[in-house]
């Protein structure tokens, strides 16, 4: 069973970090990815007020698991929007996961999504892609 939860202290996700070749920033909240007890990949991303920053989204590096990376993607994005936050920024450039999960790409380069109803229909994130 696939299992996406906040990762408890900072030297877990230090090392977590260090497994998925990515590096650790303190000053993020994360998410891992498990299953059956193994681990899958993380997620670090930051909440500034308005908006937020998911800096990383990756699998660890002998995994190649693009739907823990979706799945985890959502459910970072699911507490982002919990928090009140509706300006989402990715800045992952792994596979096509941000616009799998929604995202544009704006004139200057960047990912971004608007949480606003995204979670109300499944037919929001093909919305957002449109505008």
């Amino acid at each position: 069973m696939l299992e996406i939860k906040p990762i408890q202290t900072k030297e877990e996700q230090k090392e977590i970090c260090e497994l998925c070749g990515i590096e650790f920033d303190v000053d993020c909240l994360a998410y891992s990815a498990k299953e059956n007890g193994k681990l899958l990949g993380v997620s670090q991303f930051r909440i500034f007020g308005k908006y937020a920053v998911i800096y990383d989204l990756n699998n660890t590096l002998d995994i190649d698991d693009l739907e823990a990376l979706i799945i985890m993607g959502k459910g970072t994005l699911h507490f982002i929007d919990f928090c009140g936050v509706e300006e989402v920024i990715i800045k992952t450039n792994n596979r096509n996961l941000p616009e799998i999960l929604g995202f544009k790409k704006n004139v200057d380069g960047i990912y971004k999504v608007n949480l606003e109803r995204y979670f109300e229909s499944p037919c929001q994130k093909e919305k957002n892609k449109r505008e």
